[in-house]
């Protein structure tokens, strides 16, 4: 396999370097004072789509097209993340209080509510590991006042852990338990399609973060695709055009903020960020063209 060999370029070299591809509409200097605060490769990622396959850049491509969709893609990511805090939020929630009133404040560490020991063993590590790196307020209470040989009560250590590790716990529950089942029902799905709701946590947190990361979410395809429901509620979009974009995300954000936070007006705001975007920027988002008409968002 070849090996990346190439030297490391200083910022001057690497506004040369763009300006003599062909990009247009900003001096070398002002494209140095920029280099220095936004990454060259960060950048890569917008200047793609106006490249041809040599790297030299097409006929009439200026800087302030790339800047753009820079700056919206900010916006974007700004909303996505400040709406999937909402659906974050209630997820945790529900299983904290599902889960301890049914099975016990230490239900997280009880064997025989997972399949997977092997994965449960290393959550497990996962929790711990955050929890004890907190520096949260109630974490110091508790430990100045309670038994420290036994592990915190579901309602507070699940406060202090990622996202990441809520959905490997409830991914990880079996199915027959009735507490689950609740929470299954509170996100409006049945017992028989868990599986997509699981789909979905999964599929949210790794869109979590990208946005927490400051990581493009512009023309990017999702490695962890989420699952289509066979039968979708009625006001659902009828078809994903691009499974592995954005768009079905939006639509998942979008149906559950009407449970957990049914006065955040999301369709409102991703219109007004949508809309910032061209028209023949929308497929590399997954977007269709007649979006913002279809029966999920229509209702503003």
């Amino acid at each position: 396999m070849k090996q990346y060999n190439k030297p490391a370029l200083s910022t001057v070299e690497q506004a040369e370097l763009l300006i003599k591809r062909g990009l247009t509409g900003i001096s070398k200097e002002d494209l140095e004072k920029i280099l220095t605060v936004i990454n060259y490769y960060r950048i890569r990622g917008y200047s793609y789509c106006y490249q041809n396959k040599d790297s030299t850049f097409k006929n009439g491509t200026c800087w302030s097209y790339i800047y753009q969709d820079y700056i919206n893609d900010i916006e974007l990511r700004s909303l996505i993340f400040e709406a999937l805090s909402f659906i974050e939020i209630t997820v945790r929630t529900q299983l904290e209080y599902k889960m301890s009133l049914a099975h016990g404040s230490r239900w997280y560490e009880n064997e025989n509510l997972f399949y997977n020991q092997d994965n449960l063993k290393k959550d497990l590590d996962d929790l711990m590991g955050h929890w004890n790196r907190s520096r949260e307020i109630f974490k110091k209470h508790y430990e100045g006042k309670y038994d420290n040989t036994l592990r915190p009560p579901a309602w507070m250590i699940f406060e202090t852990t990622t996202f990441g590790t809520v959905s490997k716990f409830f991914s990880n529950l079996k199915a027959d338990l009735p507490a689950r089942n609740e929470i299954v029902c509170f996100f409006g799905f049945k017992k028989s399609s868990a599986k997509i709701l699981v789909s979905w946590l999964q599929h949210l947190n790794l869109v979590r973060n990208i946005c927490a990361h400051h990581s493009r979410l512009f023309s990017r395809s999702f490695v962890i695709k989420p699952m289509i429901p066979m039968r979708q509620p009625e006001k659902w979009v009828n078809q994903w055009p691009a499974h592995d974009r954005l768009f079905p995300s939006v639509c998942i954000i979008t149906y559950l903020l009407d449970i957990c936070a049914p006065d955040y007006d999301f369709r409102k705001k991703i219109k007004a960020v949508v809309s910032k975007f061209r028209t023949t920027q929308l497929p590399s988002l997954g977007f269709p063209t007649d979006w913002d008409k279809e029966p999920l968002f229509y209702q503003i």
